[in-house]
């Protein structure tokens, strides 16, 4: 008999977490870098996120453009329950919660059709059935408007194809266990450790999937529960995603990995004649799958193809505002890419780095840097979208709406910091300057609540009331992984923690707009 979770994991939910690829600067930047207009940041827009989970990052948009409208729809009414409590909590009046399925969304529309700019789904068409995903592609169809962008994300099959029999065999185990599904899941990997250590055959041939188990054992029970253990999982070809993405009248314009839109760093040497070659370019997409043994895709589609001029571009382009993130450059700087680690050219991404942290800057001011200025332009726009997907340097949002952002910003991150003093562990922070999640650990978190507060920062007062908080969340003091049972040697970490903090994180963290500067 069906049920109405059509076998999804819902005993036990899913982690939280946001993605800077699903926000509306971060699609906007990636579609203008590809050469087509984005939807105007600067005025009112829609944002939809289909399967939406505890909701972080359309809580996350929702406070750092409070002139948008956004929505989060889930079909799991405990996501959907801790999604709303978040948003009350820091006085979102501008974000709706919504639990229902694709299928009924798609009888009952909660606004009109082809009013949203932005339509996200991260993480969801590859863990439901066939008739489901063709409602997401069907809803992301009639929902979008024209010039609007949709983000899809999903396992590929060039990835995942030697772990479909592992997949298969991790059900059946499973099955056979009276467990919650993430207690199976920490059992099942410890069985199928074992496996690895009898040298099973399979495993031996099909070495990659030994690979991927060693991978994903790091991972919160709960996320393999999630990713592994629901009764769909079908890793996709992009051909059968765009021929559905085409039949709602939407076409590929590139990855929100922006790394992979560049050839030189995203292509294995022997394939890049193959790839370039192709002039078909879902076989392109294709044969860049299988270059990569790709395992993961991030694509973005348009409602409607209309390239911007280049000298258009160009001039929007240079208007992109970057902020520097906090990430220290190594000398030569190191840039992670699809086909491993490369090193930047030290006279273009040194005189960029110095620009950058020495404060904000736009894209026109660094190619009009004396040491710069020279360089082909996409030389120097090459290197900026490298170190934007480096974690170097992010995006700003328009002077007017990050102004506008802050005081909601500032709500959201004090009720972040109160989640995580009751227990909680969402470990990252609203910037209101980029629109986007900011990576913290729960100290940094509870500091941020403590400032937030109006309270004195004077140090001890200040240790002792985030120890406190700490010790009503449940939390130890550790060092090196063991709890530290003196409570004297606990405060002298938390001190000296916070005072390093309070020294060098705290000034990015107000650049990036998760405090007030």
């Amino acid at each position: 008999m069906a049920t109405w979770d059509d076998g999804y994991v819902t005993d036990v939910v899913y982690t939280h977490a946001s993605y800077r690829e699903m926000t509306p600067l971060w699609l906007a930047t990636t579609a203008l870098l590809l050469g087509h207009r984005p939807p105007d940041l600067s005025r009112p827009f829609r944002y939809a996120d289909l399967g939406c989970g505890h909701g972080l990052t359309a809580t996350i948009v929702a406070a750092t453009c409070p002139h948008a409208e956004v929505w989060g729809f889930d079909f799991n009414p405990a996501h959907i329950e801790n999604a709303r409590r978040l948003a009350e909590a820091a006085g979102l009046a501008n974000l709706h919660f919504k639990e229902a399925s694709f299928a009924e969304l798609a009888e009952r529309p909660p606004l009109d059709p082809g009013s949203f700019d932005f339509v996200v789904s991260h993480g969801v068409a590859s863990w439901i059935s066939v008739e489901n995903r063709g409602c997401l592609t069907g809803l992301i169809g009639q929902w979008l408007r024209p010039g609007g962008l949709a983000y899809l994300s999903y396992n590929v099959a060039t990835g995942w194809a030697s772990m479909q029999p592992v997949r298969a065999l991790m059900l059946m185990l499973m099955r056979s266990r009276q467990e919650r599904s993430d207690q199976a899941a920490a059992g099942l990997m410890d069985y199928l450790e074992t496996l690895k250590e009898a040298k099973a055959g399979f495993l031996t041939a099909n070495p990659i999937a030994g690979q991927r188990l060693t991978e994903i054992r790091k991972h919160d029970p709960r996320y393999l529960a999630h990713e592994f253990l629901n009764a769909d999982w079908h890793p996709l070809m992009f051909a059968d995603v765009a021929a559905a993405m085409q039949d709602a009248k939407c076409s590929y314009i590139g990855s929100a990995t922006l790394t992979e839109n560049l050839d030189a760093v995203s292509l294995p040497p022997g394939m890049t004649a193959l790839v370039t070659e192709a002039t078909d370019p879902v076989l392109r997409e294709t044969l860049r799958d299988f270059g990569l043994a790709k395992g993961f895709r991030r694509d973005v589609f348009r409602r409607g193809l209309l390239p911007v001029p280049v000298p258009e571009q160009v001039r929007l382009i240079d208007g992109i505002e970057l902020v520097w993130s906090g990430r220290q450059p190594e000398d030569p700087i190191k840039l992670t890419t699809p086909i491993g680690e490369v090193q930047g050219i030290p006279e273009i991404y040194t005189p960029m780095m110095a620009r950058l942290m020495a404060g904000n800057c736009t894209v026109g001011e660094i190619r009009q840097d004396p040491a710069l200025a020279r360089r082909p332009v996409t030389d120097v726009l090459q290197a900026v979208v490298l170190l934007i997907a480096g974690g170097y340097a992010q995006p700003a949002l328009p002077e007017a709406v990050q102004v506008l952002g802050r005081a909601s910003v500032a709500r959201l991150n004090a009720a972040i910091g109160e989640v995580n003093a009751d227990g909680g562990n969402i470990a990252l922070l609203a910037g209101a300057t980029t629109g986007s999640e900011v990576a913290a650990d729960p100290l940094e978190t509870l500091l941020v609540r403590e400032k937030l507060s109006g309270r004195p920062m004077e140090i001890d007062g200040l240790t002792d009331r985030v120890l406190a908080a700490l010790t009503r969340a449940g939390r130890s003091v550790q060092r090196d992984g063991k709890p530290i049972t003196d409570f004297a040697e606990s405060r002298a970490m938390v001190r000296g923690s916070l005072v390093g903090i309070i020294g060098q994180r705290l000034s990015v963290l107000a650049r990036l707009g998760a405090v007030p500067a």
